[in-house]
């Protein structure tokens, strides 16, 4: 860079070869400079108001007056522009002294190491300072517009900091009634969302302020200023509010089902529920498609003593009773769940979950839900309770009929029993029992001819943790490669003493998956025949001696309540796969009869809370309660914690609350099919694979 071209530098000094000698001292460090000569300091005012300096040298020749006239032109005209004074001797009374009189240092032509180092000092710094003004300019204006379009915005907007509101829009202000901003400015965020709401609200807060909150929408019910409240999509980001850092919730109404005329002959007048005709078209529609994973059942619901109720009020009443306990239906389904009505106060619900402890975790959610609530009709309060029956579908033996006759009898069952009741029908059960559903020669061949396929569901850490983890699940490939899934296969297997053998199928291609995938850790769960198998874990070294896996890389995990039934063998096994160098894990915890006894005497180094435990999470504060016992129990013996079968955002924001560093299910993402070739892994004796896992 040549003079012309170089940093624009002011030297005032009655001596040119001053401005030389600065010149060459910053040339000879690498910074060109065009040095403007000021010989007389009473025209330095008009040479600053070009404003094009960018560092000024005030040669003071032991005159420090000069230095002070200098300083206020600057002031005056350049504010901020970096002055060097330019004297001898140099130390440390010197230089405090130029400082006080309004330099950033003081320097030497007999120093120019110092001197050009100094000067570029105090260039970068005024370079930074400049920038940071341009930038703070351009957030001003950005914030001015963001502003503009926040109060033009058609979302509701509120803003919190620390827990308090600290404004709406005018959006917000019309959707929940209110007349000004200051109506609400000041109060709890909390207090504007309904109780059953407040957890998952509390828990992405808490998520966002941490930086662990990516866009997830959650739905709540906030209240409005007349009381009610309205179900609204609930966008918590981070922002800013008056140049202070805080948390932006956008809301809007959640989207109505929308309404065709060809589909409103198919709902219900009252309460919008599919009727009964179209339902059952619905549901003959989804059983014969593509099966679920997990479970498919089917629940009948109805109020307790409606017709003794209905006596007591008019029709119009009873229909607003109706309404309020199809409000309360669809608040618990999720939105893959197909519900309808039939006749005047009988429900059905077809479910996709987990396992059946999810499905009843479901409708005992149901029956709390509305056990607690107060049916206000007209001028009574009419307190309500309901039975649900449920039956799980078989797919080889049910049809339409059979499963909605199962349902209906489960429901029976349950009011002959008082009421108020959940009572479930499994495949097993006592209605259509039928044949086995996969013959045990077919399970004998897919494990003579590699006809088992791995799936491998991610585990996602909640605190921003890098690793790869995946919970390994298995498929049984039938007829033309149709895919069967575990509930209909392993209870044959597990009656004909084929566990142990699927259990080392398993194992053995997840360490194949291990050497061409390379993951952190694979979870791979070990059936109860496995757990007194004292040929598994010498079995399980060799594999991994022979090809070369990490045995950290495998965490080998087993039920709670296996590990309660078999508690001496379970110990003796987590203690030979510590020894071997995996980890171990105790799933579907939290539903057996002792389950912090069992952590005791069990050493594991994670604990999955059960996924039924995820069904009415957000809303029962009993269940958060046992939750949090678990995990804190869990963490004082540095154990981590992965929730089971999580699958929406709400769920997932009270998990955060309540502390959990994993999560998976379907809101993290299904299962990645992984088809692996046969390499002749060894498979001899083996183990489980819990259903309760698909």
């Amino acid at each position: 860079m040549s003079e012309q071209t170089g940093i624009p530098v002011i030297v005032v000094s009655q001596r040119q070869d001053d401005v030389e000698a600065i010149s060459r001292a910053l040339r000879n460090a690498g910074q060109a400079a065009h040095c403007q000569w000021v010989q007389d300091s009473r025209s330095l005012g008009d040479v600053l108001s070009a404003g094009r300096a960018q560092l000024l040298f005030s040669v003071l020749d032991g005159d420090h007056d000069r230095l002070l006239y200098v300083a206020d032109q600057r002031d005056r005209v350049a504010a901020g522009l970096p002055i060097l004074a330019v004297d001898q001797p140099v130390d440390e009374k010197t230089i405090a002294r130029a400082m006080v009189d309004g330099a950033q240092d003081l320097v030497s032509l007999e120093d120019p190491i110092r001197l050009s180092t100094v000067a570029i000092r105090e260039l970068r710094a005024f370079w930074t300072l400049r920038e940071l003004k341009t930038a703070r300019a351009e957030n001003r204006a950005l914030q001015d517009q963001l502003s503009s379009l926040i109060d033009e915005a058609v979302d509701g907007i509120v803003y919190v900091a620390e827990g308090i509101i600290a404004n709406v829009n005018p959006a917000w202000l019309e959707l929940f009634g209110y007349a000004d901003a200051e109506d609400l400015v000041g109060t709890p965020i909390l207090d504007i969302f309904a109780p059953e709401s407040r957890a998952a609200i509390k828990g992405a807060l808490v998520a966002c302020n941490q930086g662990k909150w990516a866009g997830h929408k959650i739905s709540v019910r906030a209240t409005s200023s007349d009381g009610g409240t309205l179900t609204m999509q609930a966008e918590v980001d981070t922002s800013q509010h008056d140049g202070e850092p805080c948390i932006r919730i956008s809301m809007e109404p959640e989207s109505p089902t929308v309404v065709t005329p060809a589909l409103a002959d198919h709902r219900h007048p009252v309460t919008g529920l599919f009727l009964r005709q179209y339902f059952v078209e619905k549901l003959e529609e989804t059983l014969t498609g593509p099966p679920a994973p997990g479970v498919t059942v089917l629940a009948y619901m109805k109020p307790d003593d409606m017709d003794e109720t209905r006596d007591l009020l008019d029709p119009i009443v009873s229909d607003q009773l109706m309404q309020d306990m199809a409000r309360m239906l669809k608040n618990s389904v999720k939105p893959a769940d197909l519900y309808g009505q039939f006749g005047g106060d009988i429900f059905m619900v077809l479910l996709s979950r987990g396992t059946m402890r999810d499905a009843r975790a479901w409708a005992e959610d149901l029956l709390r839900t509305v056990r607690r609530h107060v049916f206000e009709v007209g001028d009574k309060s009419i307190p309500m309770t309901c039975t649900v029956g449920l039956a799980q579908f078989d797919a080889h033996n049910d049809d339409v009929n059979i499963l909605m006759n199962k349902a209906q009898q489960a429901f029976r069952d349950g009011r002959e029993a008082g009421g108020d009741k959940v009572v479930l029908l499994e495949k097993d059960g006592s209605i259509d029992r039928g044949a086995p559903a996969v013959p045990v020669e077919d399970i004998k061949r897919c494990l003579m001819q590699d006809g088992f396929r791995l799936v491998f569901q991610p585990v996602a850490s909640m605190m921003g943790k890098s690793r790869r983890m995946f919970d390994v699940l298995i498929r049984m490939l039938g007829e033309e490669g149709k895919e069967i899934m575990p509930g209909d296969f392993l209870p044959v297997a597990r009656q004909n003493g084929l566990m142990k053998n699927i259990d080392r199928w398993v194992i053995g291609n997840a360490i194949v998956f291990c050497v061409k995938d390379r993951p952190s850790q694979l979870f791979i769960r070990l059936s109860e025949e496995s757990i007194p198998d004292r040929t598994l874990v010498p079995w399980i070294g060799k594999q991994l001696q022979a090809y070369k896996v990490s045995p950290s890389q495998l965490v080998f995990q087993i039920t709670e309540q296996h590990a309660e039934e078999h508690l001496k063998e379970a110990k003796e096994l987590v203690e030979q796969i510590k020894a071997l160098g995996c980890g171990f894990a105790l799933e579907h915890f939290g539903v057996g009869h002792r389950p912090l006894q069992v952590l005791e005497h069990v050493p594991a180094d994670y604990l999955k809370v059960d996924g039924s435990l995820m069904e009415g999470l957000t809303r029962n504060r009993e269940i958060q309660k046992r939750v949090r016992l678990y995990i804190e129990s869990a963490k004082a013996k540095n154990i981590e914690t992965i929730a089971e079968r999580v699958e929406d955002a709400n769920t997932m924001a009270v998990l955060w609350q309540l502390g959990v560093e994993f999560i998976q299910g379907y809101y993290v993402q299904g299962p990645e099919e992984i088809v692996l070739e046969s390499e002749g892994s060894e498979q001899s004796e083996g183990s489980e694979q819990s259903e309760e896992s698909a």
